[in-house]
């Protein structure tokens, strides 16, 4: 995964939102992810909170609720706060997913 520097963000990087304290947009998997823009921020309660409120709502509204999770990890290679919404791979939740897409 490679990192993005956020003074070079391309002209076609799909943007979902951007404030003052974060950014979330796709990473060059195509997968949704917030920045939190302060390099220097120490990951308490209140950012916790802000980031996973915020990611959540972009991975329900491009994977359906419940078909993502969010991967709070950093890769190593991150130069701010980085987390992840990655789709979920459950084979259940894939089948009963197409199955309402079916109808």
């Amino acid at each position: 995964m490679a990192t993005r520097d956020l003074d070079n963000i391309s002209e076609n990087t799909e943007i979902y939102v951007e404030n003052k304290k974060y950014i979330i947009l796709n990473n060059l998997d195509m997968i949704p992810i917030i920045i939190w823009k302060d390099k220097e921020v120490v990951r308490d309660l209140a950012i916790s909170r802000t980031m996973k409120k915020a990611i959540q709502k972009v991975g329900e509204e491009k994977y359906g609720r419940g078909n993502f999770f969010i991967d709070r990890f950093q890769k190593g290679d991150e130069k701010y706060l980085t987390w992840y919404c990655r789709p979920n791979r459950n084979p259940e939740l894939i089948e009963e997913q197409s199955k309402k897409d079916r109808k």
